[in-house]
């Protein structure tokens, strides 16, 4: 799957399941593509997940998450501009998932 389908596909799953369950903000995080610093939210791991979601869904979730999220990265979602993210919760910061040249 390509990067930009996988982004595609994981924004899509996120709305549709309405994620990330635990609705807290990430504040003074900035999302990189709308500016907004209130509206971050951190994603739940395919292992945060196991229960809550339909088999079937949890299978999709982990293959989106492992295509996105290469060694140990914690992914987020802009709840503003719609944005899936990488996050570096020590730095305080939100970053793009890809750098598209």
């Amino acid at each position: 799957m390509e990067k930009i389908e996988a982004m595609a596909a994981f924004k899509l799953f996120v709305m549709e399941h309405g994620l990330p369950k635990i609705d807290m903000a990430l504040f003074g995080v900035k999302c990189p593509y709308c500016g907004k610093s209130d509206r971050i939210r951190q994603l739940e791991t395919p292992e945060e997940l196991n229960g809550d979601l339909a088999s079937a869904d949890l299978a999709q979730y982990t293959t989106l998450w492992q295509s996105l999220a290469k060694e140990d990265v914690q992914l987020g979602f802009c709840k503003f501009c719609l944005n899936p993210l990488k996050l570096d919760l020590a730095q305080g910061q939100a970053e793009p998932l890809f750098e598209f040249d």
